[in-house]
C-alpha cells in the first residue's frame, strides 16, 4: 500500500515535466531501443528535427537579403501565365534547415494552384545555405516555413478619347 502512495506521485511529477518540456523535438529518424541517457548527444541531436526553437533558421543576411533573392529569382509572371484570377495569394511552403544550413524536405503546405507552389519550391531548391536554427546554444535541424506572397492584378485598358 505504501509503494502504491509513492509511485502515484512520482509518476504525476516525471508526466508533468515532460507535457511541459519545450521545445518539443517533431521527429526522430531512425529511432532506435536505447534509453535516451545511453544515447551520445550528438547522435541525439543529429537525429531530431525540431519545430520549435529559440533560434528559428533564416536565410543569409536577413529579410532584405531574402526579399532581393526572391525579386531577382522569381518569375512573378508565373501564375498570370497559368491562368490565375487577380487576387493575392500567399503560398506557404515547409522546409528543413539542416546543421549546415542545407535545405531538404520541400513541401506546399498551400494549394492554390496555377504553378504558384511548384514556383516557390524550385526557388528554394536554387537558394544558398541557410543559417541554422539554434536551441540550447547549438545548431540544429529544425523546420522552417516560409510564405511567399503574389498579386495578380488586371490592367483596364485606357479609352480613346477623340
Amino acid at each position: 500500500m505504501a509503494s502504491r502512495k509513492i509511485v502515484f506521485p512520482l509518476l504525476f511529477c516525471f508526466l508533468s515535466a515532460s507535457a511541459f518540456a519545450e521545445p518539443k523535438p517533431v521527429k526522430q529518424m531512425n529511432e532506435q531501443k536505447l534509453s535516451i541517457d545511453t544515447i551520445p548527444d550528438a547522435v541525439q541531436t543529429d537525429n531530431i528535427i525540431y519545430d520549435k526553437v529559440e533560434i528559428e533558421a533564416s536565410f543569409p543576411g536577413g529579410d532584405n537579403a531574402w526579399r532581393n533573392f526572391l525579386e531577382q529569382n522569381i518569375n512573378a509572371a508565373t501564375p498570370v501565365e497559368y491562368g490565375a484570377p487577380a487576387g493575392t495569394y500567399t503560398i506557404i511552403v515547409q522546409f528543413v534547415v539542416d546543421k549546415e544550413g542545407k535545405i531538404s524536405d520541400i513541401r506546399a503546405l498551400t494549394h492554390h494552384g496555377y504553378g504558384m507552389e511548384a514556383e516557390v519550391i524550385r526557388l528554394l531548391k536554387k537558394a544558398p545555405k541557410w543559417t541554422p536554427a539554434f536551441q540550447d546554444g547549438r545548431q540544429v535541424k529544425a523546420y522552417r516555413k516560409q510564405p511567399v506572397t503574389f498579386m495578380v492584378t488586371v490592367e483596364k485598358k485606357k479609352k480613346k478619347r477623340d
